[in-house]
């Protein structure tokens, strides 16, 4: 089980490194809350950074901002990725989409991009109390099948 699980029910980002992949006028606000959190931001210019880090760092959350790495009339390479990741990789990334044609914390938007949670940009300084609320309902859900699948094949 990835560190993921093992946040506090009062702050899930305490030491947790935090993947930003943001447009640049949403970027500051983001970092700023991530810290102010208790969590690592770990920022990105180009998705070929984010590749890699996925890969290999495994953050335990991903904050992706819709228009990072594409243009509005191709699908974003990055969220592409994410809903084609295995699951046992998928299922230790919180995923958290930024996008202006959504609104925040909607669980049917977050389902039909693959990710945990959706934020509008107008909520960015509210996002660290939107993590929370998100991550513990989630958490809550999935806590049990995967300790029980844990005690069943051992990994």
């Amino acid at each position: 089980m990835g560190l993921l699980w093992t946040g506090s029910e009062n702050n899930p980002l305490a030491d947790r490194t935090v993947l930003i992949a943001g447009q640049s006028s949403w970027v500051e606000p983001l970092v700023n809350a991530i810290r102010e959190g208790g969590g690592y931001p770990l920022l990105v210019h180009k998705v070929e950074e984010v590749f890699p880090v996925l890969q290999f760092g495994q953050p335990e959350f991903f904050i992706l901002a819709e228009g990072f790495g594409s243009n509005n009339s191709q699908p974003n390479p990055l969220l592409e990725y994410i809903q084609n990741m295995p699951t046992s990789q998928r299922r230790e990334t919180f995923v958290i989409w930024v996008g202006k044609n959504i609104k925040s914390g909607d669980m049917l938007s977050a389902f039909s991009y693959s990710v945990n949670l959706v934020i509008h940009p107008d909520q960015l300084p509210e996002i660290t109390n939107q993590i929370k609320k998100s991550w513990s309902l989630w958490k809550d859900l999935y806590l049990v099948f995967i300790q029980t699948r844990l005690q069943i094949f051992g990994h």
